[in-house]
């Protein structure tokens, strides 16, 4: 079951809309007649995080690394990857997506090389300040995959996502997650929360590891009961809370990271 893709950050703060004419503007618009431009756009943000400091970015699904543009060079840094997997987007389709992450420093990035794994819950980079002079993360989104270089320049040579499907609005494409992002301030973006659970027909799984029972989906809540590794159970609702898929069984819930689905 595919996962949903929820914003990668815990603080959101927009210091900077799609809309915003110091920089992100000239991205989607014809700054003379105000209409989208054709051909290839998008439509970045900034996120400033919690204040001044470096928020971490976080893989909040599984990613593979497309490509690392700036590292050591005059070029501004950025981080191109895609969704190992598909996933639920916030407009309601099923898909992957991609996405570019411009400014973090030189030492976020050098760990990297195309085709690296991020796997889910790590912390993929923090805010940087590797061509701008604030701490924040310039963020462009884009349905599919990645192709060519992972951008190219627009009508108004400002260089812009380019993937198979074409470019996503912030909003069409995060879930915001209240139980993992704090929502600061969104400039307005219309951010859709994170369902709070998702019914699915019941399933079999057995675990992999001894897993502690919670009285709810997160490490936050009460340990209830425990499993042994090798227990098979039926999960009749699952939730995903900070990139991390719970499922619900007759005495709580446990982390699906740590049993597999029982294929008849």
């Amino acid at each position: 079951m595919a996962d949903y893709l929820t914003y990668p950050m815990k603080n959101l703060r927009i210091t900077q809309h799609y809309t915003g004419r110091t920089s992100h503007r000239p991205h989607w618009c014809n700054l003379k007649t105000g209409k989208p431009l054709p051909g290839i756009k998008d439509y970045p943000t900034d996120n400033g995080g919690k204040d001044g400091g470096k928020d971490p970015v976080y893989a909040t699904v599984d990613l593979i690394v497309y490509r690392i543009w700036g590292v050591g060079t005059a070029g501004i840094n950025t981080l191109f990857v895609n969704t190992k997997d598909k996933v639920k987007l916030a407009n309601g389709k099923t898909d992957y997506a991609c996405w570019y992450m411009t400014h973090p420093n030189d030492a976020d990035l050098r760990k990297y090389k195309p085709g690296m794994v991020i796997k889910k819950g790590s912390i993929i980079c923090y805010e940087g300040t590797d061509g701008c002079s604030a701490n924040h993360i310039h963020l462009g989104v884009g349905l599919g995959k990645l192709t060519g270089n992972g951008w190219a320049a627009n009508a108004n040579n400002k260089y812009v996502i380019t993937c198979t499907g074409g470019p996503l609005k912030p909003e069409d494409a995060f879930f915001v997650d209240p139980q993992f992002t704090k929502v600061l301030g969104t400039a307005g973006i219309p951010f859709k929360k994170l369902p709070a659970a998702s019914s699915t027909p019941a399933a079999t799984y057995k675990t992999t590891a001894a897993l502690k029972i919670r009285a709810d989906a997160g490490t936050t809540y009460a340990v209830v009961g425990q499993l042994k590794k090798g227990a098979k159970v039926s999960v009749t609702e699952t939730k995903t809370v900070g990139g991390v898929t719970w499922g619900k069984i007759p005495q709580g819930w446990i982390c699906l990271s740590y049993a597999k689905k029982v294929v008849k």
